[in-house]
């Protein structure tokens, strides 16, 4: 009974690790102060990380621009059943340069992505 409590709880830690690595890239996000709390976990999410030197990443696993845009392409293709639109989720740097940013979201419209999301933090007062 015991082994299996520490299974338990071994598979607990592995899966919250995996969880937490979605944005395991530290990056300095922009500030917005007409930005939103984002609640909602959408499984239809493509969430892109931009590092400062214009890297990209997703899941924390650093990509090329081609794997990025395979990854879009294959968002748009995997319908889901319940109707929900894809959606693309920026976490770019404040310092990155915008050329990155754009070629994305273009990608993103010519595969039909209309959901675009951008990551930012809120004013500290």
């Amino acid at each position: 009974m015991i082994d299996v409590v520490f299974l338990l709880i071994i598979f607990f830690l592995v899966a919250s690790y995996f969880i937490r690595s979605e944005q395991s890239r530290e990056v300095n996000l922009p500030v917005a102060s007409k930005g939103q709390t984002d609640d909602i976990s959408s499984p239809h999410r493509l969430t892109i990380t931009i590092e400062p030197d214009g890297h990209l990443s997703v899941g924390g696993i650093q990509m090329t621009e081609k794997q990025i845009f395979r990854r879009i392409e294959d968002l748009n293709e995997a319908k889901p059943a319940d109707g929900k639109q894809p959606e693309v989720r920026i976490r770019s740097d404040r310092n990155a340069q915008f050329g990155s940013i754009r070629t994305l979201i273009e990608h993103c419209a010519a595969h039909s992505i209309r959901s675009i999301r951008f990551a930012v933090t809120l004013p500290q007062e």
